[in-house]
């Protein structure tokens, strides 16, 4: 059982990263997490849902947003969080499912697709893409986020 404090950097813990440093192009580099039946439950609770999941084709699965809980910890891992930083959008894209039953084990990556301003504020879309241990997807996240200088 892993939870998002596990693998994500809290706002202080290391200097935080200046706008100026996010890299076009930049590969995030991949981390493995695993989602438990404890997680997807308290996960369900938390967002007022059932903490049993769904049922899908006889199995049970986790509510897909469950994963969005570490998205940051895609873009962290490398450019660690800085005070002031804003979620400005999120696009999820979901192909796979979460055990709500076993464990299950998400390998968490990205890459920094642009940064730009806009109307005085500085922002980076990044992608981070979580997959199972097999390799195949579960899911794509395109976040834009902005960061103070």
């Amino acid at each position: 059982m892993t939870r998002p404090s596990d693998v994500k950097p809290r706002e202080g813990d290391l200097p935080g990263t200046r706008w100026d440093d996010f890299e076009i192009g930049a590969e995030l580099p991949s981390f493995s997490f695993t989602i438990s039946p404890e997680i997807v439950a308290e996960y369900s609770r938390a967002i007022e849902n059932d903490p049993n999941g769904y049922v899908l084709d006889g199995k049970r699965v986790a509510i897909p947003s469950i994963l969005s809980v570490y998205l940051m910890a895609t873009l962290y891992r490398r450019y660690p969080p800085t005070q002031g930083g804003i979620m400005a959008g999120n696009k999820f894209r979901y192909y796979g499912l979460i055990s709500a039953d076993s464990d299950t084990t998400i390998v968490g990556s990205g890459e920094i697709l642009d940064k730009f301003e806009k109307r005085g504020r500085r922002y980076v879309r990044y992608v981070a893409r979580f997959t199972g241990a097999d390799g195949k997807t579960i899911a794509e996240a395109e976040n834009i986020s902005t960061f103070p200088n």
